[in-house]
């Protein structure tokens, strides 16, 4: 509760029956109510949130200790990750407020101290008496005779706040409008305005079916299927339309066939293999794409033409060509297909590329403004919330938020008189096994987005990452027992694979909190103990696992500006050593730990001895495959296409090739399904994990956004 520092001096306390509003920025928050505005639009602040807020503004500018933070929120008798669990609700407060720990405007964090509340801030009663002003840190008068002509100044001073105040709040800006397009139950990535800018194409997977396209008129709730299993990239002002064909999905990404068709022709032209994005040029006579060649991704304009090319694992996605033709704006993702934190970036038609915006932990939606001078894009920035909210960026590297809610939104496109395509989106990752003996598959995650990355040779334990809105950093590592009790958090970072003994937990770090540094090693104890890093260097560390034995690393990695590899390193004090040839990874190690399973750019597999010899083909794996695991024996391979739903997994005889079918693995609700990966199994195959991710879409028309 809000004390009697915040007022004038010698002003008087009002009655408890008068309403207190407190205003800072564009914030004001009522303390008897417990509301949060914005701009004259009410915002949700969970009950932890408030009480830190509160407790900040009880003392602007002072120093509010964690362990004082601490008291106020938890009972003396609770038992919780007190650290971690006032991290999570100082994130969310910032998330709100749309403020950010890096460059806070509101909440300033003094590290392992506490916080302090930085902005000048209003309070106001609702019986119209007094406002006041606080500026944090203010200085006192050093003379006595000043203090009566002060006094009058400050005096006047409130109560032109206090009269603005009100007058701000009674002055509600308007809501921008938001109009329906679509109301079926599943996935949309991607949709543009037909030149009308009246009409929109868009394409959804409705009910766990393929991909269609659809077209809808702006103001109608109608949409019209147009006949073809296809997503829809862009629209030239002439209406034609590219499209993507043959879509196959990766955990984030995804590729396909470009082809060409019209608006009203039901036939596409196919153009090109292996594109994920494109974008039509201003007139219409050529496109860019983002390309697939030899295991990289380019950003080609025209067709065939490589303006820019990944180097490592990134990649990009959502190019689109500036209104004056002359610029490209897209987005970058540096940690490699399976994760999609980047920032936006522009490139020039001469290849000069400069980085735009601040990093967030995800990013997906690109549109120029149609004055050509700044960018739209949703994302999130690390630290100040885990909902992609919608940002502006100018060509100059100014960024603001302009709109936050309390879910995820994703921007399509932006018409020339600047309404919007948006899609609010719902993320969830699920995690469903059957242990043997059970007959029965369960659910095995924890919160709302998890994914499993090992399962213990017994079944019995799983190693998690727990993303998204209940995380404090946004990727955090927990093992759960299959039993079905309490998952326990171990720490921060990606996980990888349990140690061999189990007492360790591999971990990759800071997997997606800071998308431009290089992801390090580290061990997490999975009981007690403390972490111990294994790696600091310049290296991209990927995929990494501990050999029999728990003395050496092998892990996927990359050096600065080249492509990805396997390397192997003594855990005390080794040196990483390649032992494939750059862009040749693999994951499955024999139990013995002697060979590897890598497949190459033209996604041939190989046998590599960990020892540095010589690689020998592996027969029997079919390119679109992947390997799941070693058998306890080393005589098998189980294996899995990704891109088919329900997942086949099969067993292969390594030295004959034979095959035979295990599983055929999906959930029972396929709404909004877009990947199952990874698939985890037990080295007897008798028990599987398996994590899958979706998306629920729904397709807004926005205006008054600008």
């Amino acid at each position: 509760m809000l004390n009697s520092s915040i007022v004038c001096d010698g002003a008087m306390a009002k009655p408890e029956g008068f309403k207190q509003t407190v205003g800072f920025g564009k914030f004001e928050l009522d303390l008897r109510t417990r509301e949060l505005w914005s701009n004259g639009r009410k915002l949700t602040l969970q009950e932890q949130p408030f009480q830190i807020l509160a407790a900040l503004l009880e003392r602007p500018g002072q120093l509010v200790t964690r362990d004082e933070l601490t008291k106020r929120l938890w009972p003396s008798d609770t038992f919780v990750d007190f650290e971690h669990s006032l991290n999570k609700a100082v994130n969310r407060l910032r998330e709100a407020l749309e403020d950010s720990a890096e460059h806070p405007s509101l909440i300033e964090t003094l590290p392992r101290r506490g916080y302090r509340f930085v902005a000048p801030v209003e309070s106001a009663d609702s019986g119209g008496g007094s406002a006041a002003i606080h500026q944090p840190a203010a200085k006192p008068s050093p003379a006595r005779r000043f203090l009566f002509p002060l006094g009058v100044v400050l005096s006047m001073a409130c109560l032109l706040a206090a009269w603005s105040w009100l007058r701000h709040r009674n002055a509600k800006l308007p809501e921008p409008g938001f109009q329906r397009l679509s109301f079926g139950r599943g996935t949309i990535l991607s949709a543009r305005f037909a030149p009308d800018g009246q009409s929109a194409v868009y394409g959804a997977a409705w009910d766990g079916k393929p991909f269609q396209l659809f077209y809808t008129s702006i103001g109608s709730s109608e949409s019209r299927a147009l006949g073809v299993e296809a997503d829809i990239l862009a629209i030239s002002p002439s209406g034609e339309m590219a499209v993507l064909l043959d879509q196959h999905f990766g955990q984030i990404s995804r590729q396909g066939t470009l082809a060409l068709m019209s608006l009203t022709s039901s036939a596409p032209r196919k153009l090109l293999d292996n594109v994920q994005d494109a974008d039509w040029s201003p007139d219409g006579s050529k496109l860019v794409v983002t390309h697939y060649v030899g295991g990289r991704c380019a950003l080609e304009f025209p067709p065939g033409e490589v303006l820019y090319q990944s180097t490592g694992g990134e990649w990009m996605s959502h190019p689109r060509v500036s209104p004056h033709g002359d610029q490209i704006a897209f987005l970058e993702h540096p940690l490699g297909r399976s994760d999609d934190a980047g920032y936006v970036a522009v490139i020039d038609l001469a290849g000069n590329k400069r980085i735009l915006s601040r990093e967030s932990v995800s990013i997906s939606g690109v549109a120029w403004d149609p004055a050509g001078d700044a960018i739209w894009f949703t994302g999130n920035e690390p630290a100040s919330g885990m909902f992609r909210a919608l940002f502006k960026v100018t060509t100059g590297g100014q960024q603001v938020m302009f709109r936050r809610e309390s879910g995820n939104m994703t921007l399509h496109d932006v018409s020339r008189d600047g309404h919007m395509l948006l899609t609010r989106d719902t993320f969830r990752a699920e995690v469903f096994g059957r242990i043997d003996p059970e007959t029965q598959e369960r659910e095995l995650g924890w919160h709302d987005f998890s994914l499993a990355f090992d399962l213990s040779a017994d079944g019995a334990n799983l190693l998690l990452s727990v993303q998204g809105e209940s995380t404090g950093s946004g990727y955090e590592v927990y093992l759960r027992k299959t039993d079905g009790s309490p998952a326990v958090r171990l720490g921060d970072g990606l996980p990888q694979r349990f140690s061999p003994d189990g007492k360790w937990a591999l971990t990759v770090y800071p997997w997606g909190i800071r998308a431009t540094s290089a992801p390090q090693l580290l061990l997490l104890p999975t009981g007690a103990g403390q972490p111990v890093t294994l790696t600091h260097d310049s290296i991209s560390h990927h995929f990494a696992t501990l050999l029999p034995g728990g003395k050496t690393l092998l892990f996927e990695g990359s050096e600065p500006g080249r492509p990805l590899r396997n390397w192997i390193q003594d855990v005390t004090a080794g040196k990483p050593l390649p032992i494939t040839p750059e862009g040749t990874v693999g994951k499955s190690i024999s139990p013995d730990g002697k060979l590897l399973v890598a497949v190459d750019l033209e996604r041939k597999f190989w046998l590599y001895p960990t020892d540095g010899g010589q690689p020998k083909a592996l027969s029997g794996i079919e390119p679109e495959e992947e390997t799941v695991r070693w058998s306890a024996d080393g005589k098998n391979l189980f294996v899995a296409n990704y891109g088919i739903i329900p997942v086949p997994v099969y067993q292969i005889e390594v030295i004959t090739g034979r095959r035979k079918l295990v599983y055929n693995l999906a959930p029972r609700d396929a709404a909004g399904l877009w990947d199952i990966d990874p698939i985890l199994l037990t080295p007897d195959g008798k028990s599987y994990v398996y994590s899958d991710y979706k998306i629920l879409s729904d397709l807004y028309v926005a205006s008054g956004m600008r």
